[in-house]
């Protein structure tokens, strides 16, 4: 059986079978989610000399490996504008991500309908053009562009470069409409905060949307103070690395006075041949024992950092869902250990320890521990809905729906499956209308009560 399961698998309406029923008002309008705007607290519980290295790392370096000569941010204040139908029902969340920006980063940002005073220009394209250009991206930045027709009339070795900017100008991010809106929302997030500055992504972050292995969907308290750090008036476009580093001390101790007194902490350094691996093991299309073999290769190479961190736990996890077809029992373990290793490493709210929480209720649903299903999916539910991962609220929300059925309890699965629907449309996206029709076709049941017919 699958282990994230697609929320339009599970209940139908034949649950409903032998039962007359008798409405009691109209049925329930369509409805799905949104996630509400909301603004994080300022500061991260953590050492300054690490987030220091951090800062470093984000801004001096690219992706590839390739090293930034001099620092980049704007000097002005900034205007995005997303022009175009396709992205209309995401001003809502660029709104309320520029809204977090200013207040939790101090940065002068806002929208703009006005081409000329924009730095940063949003644009749609068909998720196959992205992919025809960058196969593994589903959006991208590109420097010095403005829309698409620009970026694809240059030649390739044409394009700007990060590494050649003197300091930050404009910018174009391309969206993929036809993705889900989960997936836009999250690419919306990542592109914007890292256009103003931070290009480089890293694994070794437990808490950060630049780290691709997409656990974070938000930008997080984290990416807010390193944001924060670099639009203080020590720092400008074009110092060095070691200007920089000189400065962050006294900067960090004022962004970030909670963590002046807390000890750094030993860790292990990005490892190129753990991301290639463990890119490989997530990749679904890979054979599976490409991914059984990259997975267990990241495995062993996070076990053997030191100290291990969360990329062991991501590591199990990739394997454990390369491997559930061939040996179930083998990847409950490895799910198993995720969820243990984030859990007391993270906290039992962190939305890795989510993750793989998911994982295990899939398992005890199959292996019929229905009250372990519904314990897990009542456990993170809420980190799923506060981390804004529609997705997981969808799936977890799934399994406890069948896990209720299989109890009995016919009423409350019905009413989890519903919650489940509205997340999955968010989630997962409904092109061709499916999740909006059985949705409608619930609604109307869960409104209506449930007489038993005479004599049974």
């Amino acid at each position: 059986m699958p282990v994230l399961r697609r929320a339009a698998a599970c209940l139908t309406l034949g649950l409903l079978a032998g039962c007359a029923t008798t409405p009691r008002e109209p049925p329930p309008m369509l409805s799905s989610v949104r996630f509400a705007p909301v603004v994080l607290p300022k500061g991260v519980a953590r050492s300054n000399r690490d987030l220091a290295r951090d800062f470093l790392d984000l801004t001096f370096a690219l992706e590839n490996g390739e090293q930034l000569p001099a620092l980049l941010r704007y000097e002005t204040p900034v205007r995005v504008l997303m022009a175009g139908e396709a992205l209309a029902p995401y001003r809502p969340d660029l709104a309320a991500l520029l809204n977090r920006i200013r207040r939790e980063a101090g940065i002068d940002i806002a929208e703009t309908d006005d081409p000329a005073a924009a730095q940063i220009f949003i644009e749609a394209v068909p998720e196959r053009e992205i992919t025809r250009i960058f196969p593994t991206a589903a959006c991208f930045i590109a420097p010095g562009e403005r829309d698409w027709a620009g970026f694809r009339a240059r030649r390739s070795e044409t394009h700007p470069r990060w590494s050649e900017q003197k300091t930050l100008g404009i910018a174009a991010i391309f969206l993929p409409p036809d993705s889900t809106p989960q997936d836009l929302r999250d690419c919306l997030a990542e592109e914007i905060t890292q256009a103003l500055g931070p290009a480089n992504d890293l694994y070794r972050l437990p808490d950060s949307i630049w780290n691709d292995d997409n656990f974070h969907g938000m930008a997080t308290r984290f990416d807010m103070t390193i944001l924060r750090a670099l639009y203080q008036p020590e720092f400008h476009s074009g110092m060095t690395r070691a200007e920089v580093a000189a400065a962050l001390p006294r900067v960090l101790d004022r962004v970030n006075p909670m963590g002046r007194k807390v000890p750094s902490r030993p860790r292990a350094p990005e490892s190129r041949v753990w991301a290639e691996a463990i890119e490989t093991a997530q990749d679904t299309r890979a054979g599976g024992g490409a991914r059984i073999e990259a997975g267990l290769l990241a495995t062993r190479l996070a076990a053997e950092m030191r100290p291990p961190d969360h990329r062991l736990g991501v590591a199990q996890l990739a394997l454990g869902r390369a491997t559930l077809g061939q040996d179930p029992a083998f990847a409950a373990q490895q799910f198993a250990e995720a969820y243990a290793r984030f859990r007391d490493g993270l906290g039992r709210d962190d939305i890795r320890t989510a993750q793989a929480g998911v994982h295990l209720a899939a398992l005890a649903l199959a292996a019929g521990d229905y009250d372990v299903a519904i314990l897990l999916a009542d456990r993170h539910l809420p980190d799923a809905i506060a981390y804004q991962n529609a997705i997981l609220a969808a799936s977890l929300l799934s399994i406890k729906a069948e896990a209720l059925a299989a109890q009995g309890d016919l009423p409350a699965a019905e009413a989890a499956r519903l919650d489940s629907l509205r997340w999955a449309r968010y989630g997962f996206g409904d092109t061709d209308g499916a999740l909006a029709r059985e949705q409608v076709a619930l609604a109307a049941a869960v409104a209506e009560t449930v007489i038993p017919v005479s004599g049974e």
